[in-house]
This record gives C-alpha cells, structure tokens and sequence, in this order.
C-alpha cells in the first residue's frame, strides 16, 4: 500500500523514549559539520529503537536526486539506484510531489513506483521531502524487512527527525557558501593588494629615476620628496590586507612602518587600545607624521598612540622633534593635511611633537 500523506502526525503524543532520543538526535544534528556523516550517525542512532534495516539519503543535484549516504545495501545495490530522476521511484515521486510516502506491505505490492525498495526486501518504507521553506534538499528514507508498517508514533518520530536533519542540512549549505564567498573575498582582496603593490612600486620606480636625471637641484629635491609620500601611500596600504576589517587600518601597525630610522635603530612604538582609523584617515595621519619625522629620521626615538580620551593622540620623541621648523609647521603640506584631519599639532621646544586627531579611534 502506498500512502501519500498530506499532514505529519503530532509529536505530542510521542513515548517518553522517543522524545528523549528526539532529544539526542538534535543535539548532535546542530554539532554535525558533516552533511552525510550526520545522517550515518542519526541511522546508528535510532536504528536499534526503530528497528530499522535500511536507510537512503538523496541530496538533489540539479535535476536530478543523487545518493549522498545510505546504510544496509550493498555496494550494487546503491550503485545501481545512485542517481533518480524527479518522479522516479518512491523517493523521486516525494521529491517532485514534496510530500511524505509510507508505503505497507511492499512485497505483497506490484506498484512499479516500489520496484526500487521491494527489489531489496523492504516491506515497510517511509520517505520525507528534506525541505528548508520551499526549498527542498533533498529526501530521507528508513525502511524495515521484517514488518510490513511503521505505526503512527513510529512515522511521527521519524518525520521529525527528519525535519531536524533538514534545518542541519541548510545549515551546512549556508554555512558553506558563507566560506566561499569569505575565500572569494579573499582571493579578490589579495589581487588587489598585489596589483595596488605592483603600481606603487612601479610609481616609486619611476620617480625615483625622473629625480636622478634631473639636473636641478630643486627638481631633484622636489621628486625625491613625492617619491617618499608614496612609500608612505604604499605604507598605508600594506596594513589594510594584513586586518578583518578591510575599512579600516591599525594605526600602530602603519606608524610602525613609516617611523624608520636611516641608522637602522630600533624606534619604540606604543600603542593603547586598538587605535584604527578609516583608509581615508589613515591616509593622510600617515603622510603628516612622515612630513615631521622626514627632515630628521634619525632623531626620532619613540612614539606613543594614545586613545585613553576622546582623540587620537600620537607623541613623537627625540632630541629634535619638538624644536619649532617654521618652514615645515607653515606649509601647505602640514596645514592642509591638519585640516583635512582637524588635528591639532603641538611643539613643546624639547624632545616631543604631538598630534592630536579628535573623536574615538579605538575601532
């Protein structure tokens, strides 16, 4: 006999042993990060309860359902019934139709819809539509060969079961997606960090080489000093691959790159917090503390960023740093790239130039 059916049965009234093994079998459904192994451990798992003899999971695939896991058929067996048109067999008709199919007294059947399941001996099959929503899966099937039904509470443990294995399965899917779409991300962002690289170096290159043809002492000078902001562009950029969040760049990271001494010694970076700031942002703090530590690298020392307040503040030291250069402070360079920032720039005479960036940060 089969049996379409067009609504599951209640849980409500399950024995207490099945809603406990209801229980077990969700638990490790939502651990499962195995789309086919959770089905083989489920099949272990309530075999013996149900007495069950057989099982078949399809995963649709394109038009077609493949056999993505079974148990109790051998090798031919599942070879021979590895892949099922919609509307083939039982399994397809439920795939197509999206409803469950208990099918009784199989053997006794000559229904060709149960050739597949009466050719293995089952007497007893039930198979369920894995849907997520309207999106369907794929489907489940137990079946028994040493009786020919399941009663009602048995058909409505396994339905649910089912629905439990159909929630784990979208699970995976999306789960999978998430990490390709995270690896395309990735591979998208490491070509464009490659190609960004590629043009700075080639823009420095080329600098570089235009100054050391110039005559002009001026022009040369000019040059050499573009082709430095653009190591510090290229500075800037190199941090931003290197984070999670691919709008915004660790400011000690990037300080530390630019705050590098002819002499080869070590400069001291501090940071508190998790100073970040937007690539725009990054940008232009990279270019004004290059502007102030480039006429005397090897005076500087030590740098503190601190974001304790309500600003980004950086500290530069060393035994030059906080004399007044009124050819520097003046410029256009330093007051514009103060402006686009809002930043405030203090010389104390000493040994230190701070730089205060105002509003939170700390990313």
């Amino acid at each position: 006999m089969i049996d379409p059916a067009s609504t599951d049965p209640a849980v409500d009234g399950l024995p207490r042993r099945h809603l406990r093994l209801l229980g077990e079998a969700a638990d490790r459904l939502l651990a499962a990060d195995d789309s086919a192994g959770m089905v083989d451990d489920l099949f272990t798992l309530i075999a013996d309860e149900l007495r069950l003899d057989v099982f078949f999971n399809y995963r649709l695939d394109g038009d077609d359902l493949l056999l993505e896991t079974h148990g109790g058929l051998t090798a031919a067996e599942a070879t021979s019934f590895e892949r099922l048109a919609i509307g083939e067999a039982v399994c397809g008709c439920v795939a197509r139709d999206r409803r469950p199919i208990a099918a009784y007294g199989v053997q006794r059947s000559d229904d060709p819809m149960a050739h597949f399941v009466r050719s293995l001996g089952v007497d007893a099959y039930v198979c369920t539509p894995l849907m997520h929503g309207s999106t369907l899966l794929g489907t489940l099937s137990f079946g028994r060969r040493w009786t020919d039904r399941f009663d009602n509470d048995e058909v409505a443990f396994i339905r649910t079961v089912c629905h439990y294995v159909a929630l784990a399965k979208y699970r995976l899917m999306i789960e999978a997606e998430l990490r390709e779409g995270i690896a395309v991300s990735e591979r998208l962002l490491a070509e464009l960090n490659h190609r960004v690289r590629n043009a700075l170096q080639t823009a420095v290159a080329v600098v570089r080489l235009g100054a050391a043809d110039m005559v002009d002492t001026t022009a040369r000078s000019a040059l050499a000093d573009a082709a430095a902001r653009l190591e510090v562009l290229a500075a800037a950029h190199r941090p931003l691959y290197a984070t999670d969040s691919p709008s915004q760049v660790d400011i000690v990271a990037l300080i530390g790159s630019i705050a590098v001494r002819s002499d080869d010694e070590p400069v001291t970076i501090l940071g508190t917090g998790n100073p970040s700031l937007p690539v725009e942002q990054a940008v232009a703090v990279a270019l004004l503390t290059h502007a102030f530590i480039a006429p005397d690298p090897d005076a500087l020392a030590q740098v503190v960023i601190d974001t304790s307040g309500d600003a980004l503040r950086l500290t530069l030291s060393g035994p030059t740093m906080g004399q007044p250069r009124a050819a520097l402070d003046d410029g256009r360079l330093v007051r514009g790239l103060a402006r686009q920032l809002r930043a405030e720039v203090a010389r104390d005479g000493a040994e230190r130039l701070t730089i205060a960036i105002p509003g939170r940060t700390d990313g």
